[in-house]
């Protein structure tokens, strides 16, 4: 990709091959915004904004009755809930956009100046950028396994992973009782290959933490083609990979063109429909939706509790100013405004960190351990 500032010289009607400069830079802003569209329904079904440095999460402890004597008076009760604090780191990134005034008013060895399809190209990949950004801070958020530490002021606070066994206290749920010193939601599969336990498994990780469709959310699995097409082929009762016998039949989404044959196990009575918030659904396994997106790493599959599109409940807590005119993307003029040179700047503030350290959980089908796709190393 060009850098620097863009010239007279960059001022261009018409290609060497006749095309129109202007639909080239028309089909290149629509190119980038359908990019985009597999990036954001993504951060929004993932993430939620916060503004707070850190968020105070209240997990209570439990209590039992004890057998009553006749005369003996039991032990008093007395609350003291656990607080869990999640910090959200915070950082300003910038982007310059630079012209010459001859690219903005015309040069002599040119027909005029930049038109408005150029000028909004420049802020098309400026927004694109910022998207990428976006993307970028939830899945690092998701996928490391590590917890890092952000200094806020003065005081150095962990910025927690999912649950990653680092001792942490777990609340209990529905009986169930976790160690934090050997509880992850970061796993592998044990084999080379995917098989139908996997889902299950993974699935099992986030629903035990009360992560349900009784409490409001929707259990996904969200996979790259590559493992969508292997559990296409799940069939209730039928052995597939690792010698695996799957629990359920893979049920296509609607819209496919595709018969259910006679006998087969549709959850909740139909099939699933073909989109979840924006993004692609392939199907359903049993009672969880199969999504597809080429931006989740080939060779890993997550599975995730949402609560909805933007939902304070949602996993990766994505934190911005508080002030609410520095928020989003910010474009400033730069130190020259004026003849030669003129600079704009695109300024965004944003931190993440994850706030439901149980709504989500990452498998890495290898036979060996589990590994952070590099792409989404910090």
């Amino acid at each position: 990709m060009a850098k620097g500032y863009s010239t007279s010289g960059d001022i261009l009607t018409r290609t060497r091959d006749g095309q129109d400069l202007n639909q080239i830079w028309t089909d290149y802003q629509s190119a980038l915004a359908e990019f985009n569209k597999t990036r954001q329904p993504l951060i929004d079904l993932l993430s939620f904004t916060v503004t707070n440095v850190i968020e105070d999460i209240v997990q209570p402890g439990t209590e039992r009755f004890e057998k009553a004597s006749e005369f003996g008076i039991p032990v008093s009760i007395r609350p003291q809930p656990i607080v869990a604090q999640r910090a959200f780191p915070f950082d300003w990134y910038d982007l310059r956009a630079g012209y010459t005034f001859q690219f903005l008013a015309g040069g002599p060895n040119s027909l005029g100046g930049a038109t408005s399809a150029q000028l909004d190209a420049i802020l098309s990949m400026a927004m694109e950028a910022d998207n990428a950004l976006q993307f970028e801070q939830v899945m690092k958020s998701l996928f490391n396994n590590a917890n890092r530490s952000a200094v806020i002021g003065v005081t150095a606070y962990a910025v927690t992973a999912l649950y990653n066994a680092d001792s942490s206290y777990i609340p209990p749920y529905n009986g169930t009782t976790f160690d934090g010193t050997t509880h992850t939601h970061y796993i592998a599969s044990g084999a080379a290959t995917l098989d139908s336990t996997d889902l299950d498994q993974i699935a099992a990780l986030v629903q035990e933490h009360g992560y349900t469709g009784a409490a409001g959310y929707t259990t996904i699995i969200m996979v790259n083609k590559t493992e969508g097409d292997v559990i296409k082929t799940f069939r209730r009762g039928v052995a597939n990979n690792n010698a695996q016998v799957a629990v359920y039949d893979f049920i296509p989404s609607t819209g496919t063109g595709f018969l259910l044959p006679s006998g087969w196990d549709v959850a909740a009575g139909s099939q699933p429909g073909n989109s979840f918030a924006g993004m692609d659904v392939i199907g359903m396994y049993g009672p969880y939706l199969i999504v597809q997106n080429a931006q989740i790493p080939s060779g890993y599959m997550v599975a995730a509790a949402s609560a909805g599109r933007s939902s304070a409940l949602n996993i990766v807590g994505i934190r911005e100013p508080e002030q609410a005119s520095l928020r989003g993307l910010i474009q400033k003029p730069g130190n020259n405004a004026n003849y030669p040179l003129i600079d704009s700047f695109f300024i965004r503030g944003l931190g993440s960190g994850v706030s439901q350290r149980g709504a989500a959980a990452i498998m890495k089908v290898t036979a060996g351990a589990y590994s952070v796709p590099t792409q989404f190393a910090w």
